[in-house]
């Protein structure tokens, strides 16, 4: 183990540190730097690095491994306190946080829609509550909106370590001196086994919340007390100079064993992050467990003199809390003004580089401004108030930007662009199917729809269309009305949409609508419809047979084989519904774009700055056949395939040779890139459904 912390190099001056404390460990400041820097090139989303995100599971060992040090020596010393502690970590942490903060604050209402800036507010409203982690946690979902628009989303791994940072303390300060190491072992087991377990329910909680994260800091926890506790045997006094000797030899074989580990624990920090499918796509997982203890290895190292090539890491590691702080909003906000986000990804990539490139000269200045002057400032009551007052203004600051309302006469998309569960969001299943009484419009409806997210933004046209009859909703979020089959992503992590359990939970809600459809023979008309990406794209998905042949895994791969499989899958749904009594119709998706179609309407009235968009933000045609052709062609096989199954498409509609549009006299007709708005399904559905329906029936129902 450690002893003592080897002097800096000549080349690096002496970084303040607070009286009695060891200065800045060269060694320690190139893992942050390396760190950083997987964390920069992943959000730049450079090639090779798919995995940059575990650079922050190297800043969680670090950062349990030098905040348990802390409070061990002061502990040791018998000068602990909690007053000074958290005073030491407020100046140390939060100067540059909130001058991060404020400067997005200020940009918002120019570079953030309405919907992004309210959740915009809600993040800010946690950081400054050290909770940003449970403020994301909520705002994850099918229909939230997207992480790569969020400015603060990377402040939920601050708010994470200061969770730990409000437990550690105590935990260590009434435990036994001799208990604390064998403590901080089992809090850690703890939290590992709870996120085994936890993660198959709930993936975006157990990334999120400290209780499954808290085994990362944990491992560097343990470094430090170990390192402590063979510190102190090794200057024992003069009457226990066995025990010592003792302790020098044990400390002697264990350095002999770091050193040979030094060489692969550093190239698993270096390949593992360009390569993580080689350890599966559940995060935090194995990878992460790997660079966990890769990283605590060379924590555990003696330190070591650094050639002065190294010395641009030694100030990357230096500047990487400020790095990081400043990065991630300059790439969010280009996010937000790049309305074509998915349609030319080499140019987006280009601008995310230079964002980064950006961030590296406003890191120093706020490194040098702020941060390091900040520690030796801001102290006693002076120090106390100035902070407190931050909070207050950042706080009031955002409460009057969500209060802010739209221009009047202007559309307000916050509304437009709320989820569409259709009658209920309770109609988002997560169970089996029982024809529950919120989605329904009346008892003893007659119609029903059935099918995905693109089933559910029919609703508000369709109960148009059903009138009196009555429509009964039954939908489940990317689960398409085939009950054969199952959209599955291969190597996604338990917990998430397409991985199990949600794969069995798909099968069971088709079945029981099946099942719920036979008990109902009120139901006259069944309006089926899906996205069918997820059934097609065999470039990310497979499809799972409900009842797999014995003689292989029951999976369905490749384009032609998916479709298919789909083709015969919904030909036997129809055969059954008509067993049933049913007249069936098919509705397939509208046209899409690569970009959030109400979010470009939006930053268009707003003038707010805008890249990539296409005039008018319209569809182009060509576009969408291109990026859609499986889908196009599956619903031109259904079409031809019996004549006598009706397949309704909005593109006669909305179409011409070139563009599709987005509105209809003034009000937008989408919601997001693909799914209608309430308003653009009661102006679409009556005209889509008119000759499936009839003219005259129509319009009697309405």
């Amino acid at each position: 183990m450690v002893t003592s912390p080897a002097p800096l190099p000549p080349h690096r001056p002496p970084s303040p540190h607070a009286a009695g404390e060891p200065p800045l460990r060269d060694d320690i400041q190139v893992l942050r730097a390396v760190a950083v820097l997987w964390v920069l090139l992943y959000h730049a989303q450079v090639p090779g690095a798919s995995g940059g995100y575990l650079g922050v599971d190297i800043f969680f060992v670090i950062s349990g491994y030098l905040i348990t040090g802390l409070i061990q020596r002061a502990l040791r010393r018998g000068d602990f306190s909690f007053r000074a502690f958290y005073g030491r970590r407020a100046r140390r942490l939060l100067p540059a946080a909130y001058v991060v903060l404020g400067a997005t604050l200020l940009v918002a209402p120019w570079a953030l829609n309405r919907r992004e800036q309210i959740d915009f507010v809600g993040q800010l409203l946690g950081a400054l509550g050290f909770a940003n982690n449970l403020v994301l946690w909520k705002q994850t979902g099918y229909f939230e909106g997207a992480s790569d628009l969020k400015p603060l989303l990377h402040f939920w791994s601050l708010a994470l370590e200061e969770q730990y940072y409000l437990v550690l303390p105590a935990l260590l300060v009434f435990s036994p001196a001799r208990l604390r190491t064998a403590t901080a072992i089992a809090v850690t087991l703890g939290s590992l086994a709870l996120l085994v377990w936890w993660q198959p329910i709930d993936a975006g909680g157990a990334f999120y919340l400290l209780p499954t994260r808290a085994w990362e800091l944990g491992l560097g926890s343990i470094g430090a007390l170990m390192t402590s506790v063979s510190a102190s045997m090794a200057t024992a006094t003069a009457t226990a100079r066995s025990l010592a000797d003792t302790a020098d030899a044990r400390a002697l074989r264990c350095q002999r064993v770091l050193r040979t580990l030094t060489l692969p624990s550093w190239a698993l920090l270096l390949v593992v992050p360009a390569a993580p499918q080689f350890f599966g796509t559940a995060h935090p997982g194995p990878a992460a467990l790997v660079v966990g203890l890769a990283t605590l290895v060379l924590l555990l190292r003696e330190p070591q003199r650094w050639p002065r090539v190294a010395a641009p890491l030694i100030r990357i590691g230096d500047w990487s809390y400020a790095l990081y702080l400043v990065h991630w909003p300059l790439i969010a906000i280009l996010h937000n003004a790049w309305v074509g986000l998915k349609a030319d990804p080499q140019a987006l990539m280009a601008w995310r580089i230079g964002a980064v490139l950006l961030s590296f000269p406003l890191a120093w200045l706020l490194h040098r401004g702020v941060e390091r002057p900040a520690k030796a400032a801001l102290t006693g009551p002076r120090g106390a108030w100035i902070l407190g007052s931050g909070t207050a203004a950042l706080a009031l600051g955002g409460i009057g930007l969500a209060l802010h309302k739209p221009a009047p006469g202007a559309i307000d998309f916050v509304e437009l662009r709320k989820p569409n569960y259709g009658l209920s969001a309770n109609c988002d299943a997560e169970e089996p199917f029982d024809g529950r009484e919120d989605c329904r419009t009346r008892p003893g409806a007659r119609w029903m729809v059935w099918g995905d997210s693109y089933a559910m933004h029919l609703v508000p046209g369709l109960v148009r269309v059903a009138s009196d009859q009555g429509l009964a909703q039954a939908t489940k979020s990317s689960c398409g009305p085939f009950p054969g089959l199952t959209p599955v992503r291969p190597g996604l992590g338990r917990g998430n949409s397409f991985a199990s359990p949600w794969i069995e939970q798909c099968q069971a809600f088709n079945a029981s609508v099946l099942r719920w459809l036979a008990r109902h023979p009120e139901i006259e008309t069944v309006v089926l419809s899906s996205l069918l990406t997820q059934y097609l794209d065999a470039s990310k998905y497979e499809l799972q047979r409900t009842r797999g042949d014995a003689s292989d895994d029951g999976r369905v791969r490749g384009e032609r084989a998916m479709r298919e499989a789909l083709l015969a899958d919904m030909a036997e749904t129809v055969k059954r519904l008509r067993a049933m009594g049913k007249r069936v119709m098919v509705v397939a998706p509208p046209p899409s774009a690569p970009f959030d179609i109400a979010g470009c309407l939006e930053r268009r009235q707003a003038r707010r700055w805008m890249i990539g968009a296409t005039p008018g933000c319209v569809i182009d045609v060509k576009d969408d056949e291109q990026r859609r052709a499986s889908e196009h062609a599956f619903i031109e096989a259904l079409a031809k395939a019996e004549a006598r199954l009706p397949v309704l498409r909005f593109e006669p509609l909305l179409c011409d040779g070139t563009s599709c549009q987005v509105e209809r006299d003034g009000v937008p007709l989408y919601r997001d890139q693909g799914h209608l708005s309430r308003e653009g399904s009661r102006l679409l559905m009556p005209a889509v459904m008119s000759e499936a329906v009839g003219e005259r029936q129509l319009a009697l129902r309405n």
